[in-house]
Parts: C-alpha cells; structure tokens; sequence
C-alpha cells in the first residue's frame, strides 16, 4: 500500500496517518508513505513508479492530491482508495460518506470503475472548465488562507472583472461572449457549488455547461442560483452530454481540479472506466 499526503495538513490529515498506523500495524501491513513536494513533475515520476509496484494507492488530501495521484496512476493495476482532508473535497463530495465510511472503503473489496476527464495527457477527476472558473484559479494564486470561502471569496470579486469569453469549436457552433464553459465529470467544485448536478462519474460523457451570462448582473444572478442549486433554469445557462469537445480558440487559460493545466486549443474528452476506485459494497457511487 502506497499512501500519498501533502505536507503541512492540518489535525484531520494527521489523524488519518495515526489511523492508517494503527491499521498497518493491526493488520500487519507495509506501508510505503510519499509527502507531495508541491513540484507537480517530480511527484508524478515518483508517483508512478510506485504505482507500478503497488495494489493500493491511499490519497490523504483533497481534490489537487487526487488529482495528482490519478494522473501518476493512470494505466496502471493499482487501486485507489480517498481520505478525504482537503479545503474542498469536491470529489469525495459526491459519494456523501461520512470519516468513518471512507475509512472502510479503504479496506473494501468493492471497486467503481470510475471515469476521468482528459485534457491532451492532463487527466482530471471532476470539474474542467475555461472562463471564469479559470480566472478564480488564477486570482487565488494557490492562497486558500479562509478554507472553503477562499473559494466564495474569490468568485465574488471575479464577478465584477474576469472578462468574457468567446469560444470555437470544432463540434460547432461558435460560443458567443459569455461567463464560462465547464465540462463535468463530477457534480461538485469550488468547495460545494454544484454545476453540473446531472454529471455521472460513470456513464463515459462529459455534463457541458456553457454558461453565457455577459453583465455583472447575470453573472451575479448565476453564481446565487448555483449557491442556490438551481441555476439550470436560468436562460444564461445551456447543457448537454459530450464524449469531447475541441476548443480552438487560442491562449484562454484551462482549469482542472482547482489548478490551472493548459492553454488552449485543446481537446477535452472522457476516459471510461477509466481508474479502479474503492468504495462500500451495494453503494457504489451516488450517481
């Protein structure tokens, strides 16, 4: 078993590592333990090698330590088992597991063949997007110094300045000036907005949201109605399933699991099946 954690986590990250202790000792288990340097190249390669040896791999973080996990893993046998200790778990989100649930997905025998998201070789686990998501990535620099609101926070001041975006396709037609476009593996991010309430971790389609709100006052009337949940209504909001989307507008920059990963054109489009992830038996996923 291979546990991946980021350095520096406050008293939920250290008392899943006094659990997993506790359990490799009971269990008479070898656990081989990685602390994320923050260099997203250097931890990959160490990552990945480990994945080749390794039936388990346990992420103890959030959204951007699963992220960097599933990238180093991909293609390989191994597992992957979540415990969440983020600011914002959207991912394990979704699933509505309590601590102590998560804990017993770690030791089940039950797996979701679970889809991701891609972005050229970048893969992703919930939520890609261009637009203001990605001006909110941008604007945070990485700084979450008030947890989960640090997201709110962000979006609110973006509200009033992130510029619109205009967008080509190679699916066509051309997107129009507007808020952003988001196309959903998962349902959840930004510390629990929900977006893409009708995306599935498992049906191999991408939710395609393009939301075309242009005004301060559209945008405001959408980021109330997704706080709200009910956002889907509005006329500034357009959705459908997609297996891949080709954007070619050039240089707008792409978010993916709360950190900025490309620039476009790109090609966005689902991988099914395409990790093993551990989770309770006759649950499965909320989907």
């Amino acid at each position: 078993m291979l546990v991946v954690y980021k350095p520096g986590g406050g008293g939920r990250l250290q008392r899943h590592l006094r659990w997993l202790r506790a359990q490799a000792k009971q269990r008479q288990l070898t656990i081989s333990w990685y602390e994320t340097t923050g260099f997203y190249g250097r931890d990959h390669d160490a990552i990945r090698l480990q994945a080749q040896v390794q039936k388990l791999i346990v992420v103890v973080g959030g959204d951007g330590t699963i992220n960097l996990v599933v990238n180093a893993m991909y293609g390989s046998a191994a597992q992957l088992a979540c415990l969440p200790a983020g600011t914002g778990n959207d991912f394990c989100r979704q699933f509505g597991y309590s601590q102590r649930q998560w804990r017993a997905a770690v030791f089940s025998s039950h797996c979701i063949a679970l889809d991701l998201g891609a972005i050229g070789a970048r893969y992703f686990v919930n939520i890609a997007g261009v637009g203001f998501n990605a001006e909110v990535v941008k604007s945070l620099r990485g700084n979450k110094s008030v947890g989960a609101l640090s997201y709110v926070w962000g979006g609110i001041k973006q509200l009033f300045c992130a510029p619109t975006v205009q967008l080509t396709t190679a699916q066509g037609p051309e997107l129009q000036h507007g808020m952003m476009l988001l196309l959903a593996n998962g349902r959840f991010f930004a510390a629990g907005l929900k977006p893409a309430p009708l995306a599935s971790l498992q049906d191999g389609q991408l939710e395609c949201l393009w939301f075309s709100a242009r005004n301060w006052w559209q945008r405001l009337v959408v980021f109330a109605a997704m706080l709200l949940g009910c956002h889907q209504h509005l006329p500034w909001v357009h959705r459908e399933k997609r297996t891949q989307l080709d954007i070619t507008t050039p240089g707008l920059a792409v978010e993916a699991d709360g950190d900025l990963v490309a620039t476009t054109p790109v090609t966005i489009r689902s991988l099914p099946g395409a990790v093993q992830l551990r989770v309770l038996p006759a649950t499965g996923s909320s989907d």
